[in-house]
């Protein structure tokens, strides 16, 4: 997920010019949507030189609060409060918007941040940062449409010439992706990443599509091909990553899919939770699809485990909750799971995910793992309706629907599971995973075993709800 567009680097491909080459009024907004590694250095810096702008501290919240970690909700608070302690009898109204977003996102009030950055983009429609902000905020929330109706609008309100225009067509063509509307979002990704060739998060886009529909081996081409786009890019590489290794395993390369694990994926052993998703997520779909995967999970787990408490992003909650399954750590996994199920997260927005869908999840996971078909089916399928709402993208989102068909192929629900498979197979044209589980339903004595639906291995009781 999300992926937190301000943390990111791609290196520079062809004759554009490098994010320290831009004007300096723009490299900080250059730098945020290039997902650049120099983004927080550019920040501090611009801070330092002036150290009362209403705008900088702002925009310090709002990149603390992308980063969906308890720890830091305080520092964007204060960052908060000091942007609104800064702002003068001059400022402008899309300023004050600006300002009013950052202390609504860090105390929790996603949507409100959301309409106030919007309004600061209606007061400058130049704001390249703002357009982006909103668009990372949107997808934190899984919130689709919107993402696709603020690009729109941002990219017909845009100046010509804009310096940013690339990315903001690499923005436009993830939208139209996550709106399933495929083959303009491959357009408008090949278009933003030949206009930008700094724009990881259009080249991303076009992977998306390779993997919704199907197309596995185009992906490795299209990503091999644009590794030096990325080579620079902070985690958001290893994200990327992630999407080659989905394609391989697809195409029965298990060897490179481990090789991609150790070397790209979890190389650095970073506690971010979009790393760690990236690896819970790829080691889940290995052991459902029945690859030992050693002692990878330890790690892993131990990253989960300290952040028990923190309860910043039920996106972020659900991985770690794999991470603890499919260590084998019972006791750290059902807190966990009954902690989702109080619907008490650090942040406010969270609130009705958890209500309309994350506790559901967290149950039907911790069901699958003790063995109890039965009941993980019955709660995976109450949460699919409104999974989106975890936030992340389909493709990530993708790991959750592959426990459910494999609860309803191990519940004996073949109707269920061939319904599922079928909806599937309707987008992606060609799909090992459906495939293979279609032939368990014809010869159901093929079936291999999986990782967290061992009762043998992992056998702790349900939350209890």
């Amino acid at each position: 997920m999300t992926h937190d567009p301000g943390l990111r680097q791609p290196s520079e491909r062809g004759a554009s010019a490098p994010i320290h080459a831009e004007p300096d009024g723009q490299r900080l907004a250059g730098a945020f949507l290039a997902h650049s590694r120099e983004t927080p250095a550019l920040l501090q810096a611009a801070l330092d030189a002036a150290p009362e702008s209403a705008r900088l501290h702002a925009t310090k919240a709002l990149m603390l609060v992308l980063l969906a970690r308890g720890e830091l909700v305080g520092a964007a608070r204060e960052s908060a409060a000091h942007a609104a302690r800064c702002l003068d009898a001059g400022a402008g109204p899309g300023e004050k918007a600006f300002v009013a977003a950052a202390g609504a996102a860090a105390h929790g009030a996603w949507r409100v941040a959301i309409d106030q950055i919007e309004a600061a983009l209606a007061d400058d429609p130049s704001d390249s940062l703002s357009v982006k902000m909103s668009h990372a905020l949107r997808f934190m929330l899984g919130d689709k449409a919107g993402m696709l109706r603020s690009i729109t609008r941002a990219r017909r309100r845009l100046p010509a010439g804009h310096a940013h225009a690339g990315f903001l067509a690499g923005c436009h063509a993830f939208a139209l992706e996550e709106n399933g509307l495929y083959a303009e979002a491959e357009a408008a990704g090949r278009h933003a990443v030949a206009l930008e060739p700094r724009d990881a998060w259009g080249l991303h886009a076009v992977s998306h599509v390779h993997e919704m529909t199907g197309r596995h081996a185009e992906g490795i081409r299209w990503i091999e091909a644009g590794a030096d786009s990325f080579r620079h890019c902070n985690n958001f590489g290893g994200h990327l990553f992630w999407h080659l290794a989905l394609f391989k395993l697809e195409s029965g390369a298990i060897a490179e899919v481990f090789d991609l694990y150790d070397r790209r994926i979890r190389a650095e052993e970073s506690d971010d939770f979009r790393d760690i998703a990236n690896g819970a997520s790829l080691l889940t779909r290995l052991e459902l699809d029945g690859h030992d995967v050693g002692a990878r999970w330890e790690e892993l787990a131990d990253k989960a485990e300290a952040r028990l408490a923190d309860r910043s992003l039920v996106f972020a909650d659900l991985h770690y909750l794999l991470a603890l399954i499919g260590a084998g750590r019972n006791a750290a996994a059902l807190t966990l799971a009954r902690s989702i199920g109080r619907a008490e997260p650090r942040h406010a927005a969270q609130v009705p995910v958890v209500e309309r869908t994350g506790r559901a999840l967290a149950e039907g996971l911790v069901h699958f793992a003790d063995g109890d078909m039965d009941r993980a089916l019955e709660r995976l399928l109450a949460a699919r309706g409104e999974r989106v709402l975890i936030g992340g993208s389909d493709a990530q989102r993708d790991v959750f629907e592959q426990v459910l068909v494999e609860a309803a192929l191990r519940a004996g629900a073949g109707d269920i599971a061939r319904a599922l498979l079928t909806e599937r197979l309707r987008t992606r044209r060609r799909n090992r995973f459906a495939e293979e589980r279609l032939r368990r339903l014809v010869a159901p004595g093929g079936r291999r075993k999986g990782m967290i639906g061992l009762a043998a291995a992992l056998a702790f009781a349900a939350p209890a709800h």
